[in-house]
């Protein structure tokens, strides 16, 4: 039986908001091409490969000491076969500069419980090469507080109808897993974008806080907000890459006759 391969980006850009089961679209080639787990192997399911990724990364990080502030672990590229429900075979692609730490990667990787699969040849196995990054607890716990705000994140109708995009910035201070001192202190120079990233910070739900970092320490933060058009799949990437910014994408829709 031929073995595939898979190539899996970081930052979930696979569907990562679907559940394995949904139906969605993938891309391929600029085109839209729509996943119907009846018929489709599992390796081409978005939603399925992107909870792989979340369960991968989710087990990968750096044994540094919680107090270490360091919001940048090693990265390093990685491949393992899936088969039957239990990853195999995990290996080195890129090294993350540290023997000792690829070995720990492997030993992580090694322990990950995949999410069943959904798709067709469930029997098949797969190979998947994936780029992972290595956190910190200071940076995973700085991730999570930025993700909780990304889950809030909306692209307004009007810019989107209007063309418009920007960057803004909101300030907030974060104690103990609360939010307080929101406040815009850069504009995108269009209100509706301005309101609604304002708005995914004072809505988000704030995940619980670790241990190592409940205590009773205020720290202020920033998020940025990238609100970006997307003309085709090859459009050059305008967002600034940072731990602190949440990219809100969307595509205009042209009204015929314009």
């Amino acid at each position: 039986m031929r073995l595939r391969t898979a190539l899996v980006l970081l930052a979930c850009a696979l569907s990562a908001c679907m559940s394995p089961g949904t139906q969605v679209y993938r891309q391929k080639d600029g085109q839209l091409l729509y996943f119907d787990p009846a018929k489709d192997p599992y390796w081409t399911n978005p939603g399925w490969t992107a909870s792989l990724l979340r369960a991968i990364q989710s087990a990968v990080q750096e044994p540094v000491d919680p107090a270490d502030t360091v919001t940048q672990g090693p990265h390093a590229k990685v491949k393992f076969t899936y088969a039957n429900g239990v990853i195999e075979y995990p290996d080195i692609v890129e090294s993350t500069g540290d023997p000792g730490l690829d070995k720990l990667m492997l030993r992580q990787l090694a322990s990950v419980q995949p999410p069943a699969a959904v798709g067709t040849s469930l029997d098949e196995p797969q190979e998947f090469v994936m780029e992972l990054d290595m956190p910190t607890p200071f940076e995973s716990f700085v991730s999570g507080i930025y993700g909780a705000i990304d889950a809030y994140k909306v692209y307004p109708k009007d810019p989107i109808m209007g063309g418009v995009g920007g960057i803004n910035a909101v300030d907030f201070d974060y104690l103990d897993g609360k939010i307080s001192g929101i406040t815009l202190i850069q504009s995108s120079k269009n209100k509706d974008l301005d309101r609604a990233s304002v708005n995914a910070v004072t809505r988000a739900a704030m995940p619980p806080v670790p241990q190592a970092y409940a205590d009773g320490k205020s720290r202020h933060m920033q998020a940025i907000f990238c609100y970006s058009l997307r003309e085709s799949a090859n459009a050059k990437d305008p967002c600034p890459a940072a731990l602190n910014v949440i990219e809100v994408t969307g595509t205009r829709i042209r009204r015929s006759g314009y």
